[in-house]
């Protein structure tokens, strides 16, 4: 995906638009599976704003087993319009933190059937504004050039994007961050040095500005990314993936740390079976072997169901009845902490929404898991779809 430009649009009380980026800005949409990763850095005039403008001119699917790039239509001449019904209030002085996440299997429909099947884009994308609380934000992936090394701030530096090196932020580090070097094994924050290519991984926070709080650092340029599944438990610090069709190695360090989307957890959470994702560096002289700087557990992949909202519908209680393809019906219980998207493909919009804004006869696609009834926990509404009769 090939973003070009950002725009904040103001509400009512709020003047106009605020350009946040122009330029190109690549995003690999299955590299932030699980992380989030920095666009822009910038200035906000104080204001009332209601969306949040993205401006794309490609979208580019690589099939994995080597056949041609299909190139989706976008919608609406590639713009994406993020909205928040309520808008949101930028203060002076305060830091506006933007977390978007766009899910690329969940945007992504096949229309038609085998192998004259079709990609449809829709913009299956969520957005925070955040001025506070950063609980809820993902764990933060940045790559780029180490701009300065703090002298005032011991542990900290500034890192650069590498495409756009005019958008930066500062890195804290301490005596917790695990540090690793070009050829994966630990190192200490003095190997940094100016120019220097690097991986932070962390949290941010906002106090004084944007900060990454650094729990992984990699310096050198090797850092990779490798999705697998487990198909040994770990053993003499080590275990086997399956990935891109053959076994590779992962091997742990004292320094390796684990997570899942909950946050931090331990080594016995990497079982047969599970899918991780591996941050590391390849051995120069073993590819079959990967030295591990993080290990990313990810959650099972959620159930899907898709129809028709029927009654009865109660968004106090949070249930109604689902009408799938073959007439029969599913009750759902959408649970609290659920997302709710209104998606308008044709207009290019994605609107975080309520409860209160699901209606009998919409078309929905739900994900989570089959119990007594589906419990959603997250429902995407086709706004373009006709209502059911």
């Amino acid at each position: 995906l090939n973003i070009l430009e950002a725009v904040l649009i103001g509400g009512q009380g709020a003047d106009g638009q605020q350009i946040l980026f122009q330029g190109e800005e690549p995003i690999d949409l299955l590299a932030l599976t699980n992380f989030s990763e920095a666009i822009i850095f910038g200035e906000v005039e104080p204001g009332t704003y209601s969306k949040l403008r993205l401006v794309i001119d490609s979208l580019e699917l690589v099939p994995a087993d080597g056949g041609p790039s299909q190139y989706p239509a976008l919608p609406a001449n590639g713009k994406i319009d993020l909205l928040d019904q309520d808008g949101f209030e930028v203060l002076p002085g305060t830091t506006l933190l933007v977390e978007i996440d766009m899910d690329a299997n969940k945007s992504l429909k096949i229309t038609g059937a085998g192998n004259s099947g079709r990609y449809k884009f829709r913009p299956v994308v969520k957005v925070q504004f955040m001025t506070g609380d950063l609980d809820e934000l993902k764990l933060a992936r940045l790559e780029g050039t180490v701009a300065e090394i703090s002298t005032a701030s011991p542990g900290s530096f500034v890192l650069c994007d590498i495409e756009t090196p005019d958008s930066c932020v500062n890195v804290a580090t301490d005596s917790s961050t695990s540090i690793f070097g070009a050829d994966g094994m630990p190192t200490d924050f003095a190997t940094l040095m100016p120019n220097d290519i690097a991986v932070a991984i962390g949290t941010y926070s906002l106090d004084g500005g944007i900060v990454l709080n650094a729990s992984v650092l990699e310096i050198g340029g090797n850092a990779e990314q490798v999705q697998g599944t487990v198909v040994s438990n770990p053993a003499d610090d080590a275990f086997i993936i399956y990935a891109d069709g053959s076994d590779l190695t992962v091997q742990l360090q004292a320094r390796t740390r684990y997570y899942d989307a909950n946050g931090e957890i331990g080594p016995e959470s990497v079982i047969i079976g599970a899918e991780v994702e591996v941050e590391g560096v390849v051995d120069a002289t073993d590819s079959g072997l990967i030295r591990a700087a993080l290990v990313f557990v990810e959650a099972a992949e959620d159930a899907q169901l898709s129809g028709t909202i029927a009654e009865p519908l109660d968004s106090v209680m949070r249930t109604f009845n689902l009408t799938l393809a073959d007439s029969s019906t599913v009750c759902v219980d959408v649970v609290e902490e659920a997302k709710i998207l209104l998606v308008d493909a044709a207009a290019g919009t994605a609107t975080m929404a309520t409860i209160d804004e699901l209606s009998v006869g919409q078309i929905v696609d739900l994900f989570g898991a089959m119990n007594e009834c589906f419990d959603a926990h997250e429902v995407i509404v086709d706004v373009n779809a006709s209502p059911a009769p």
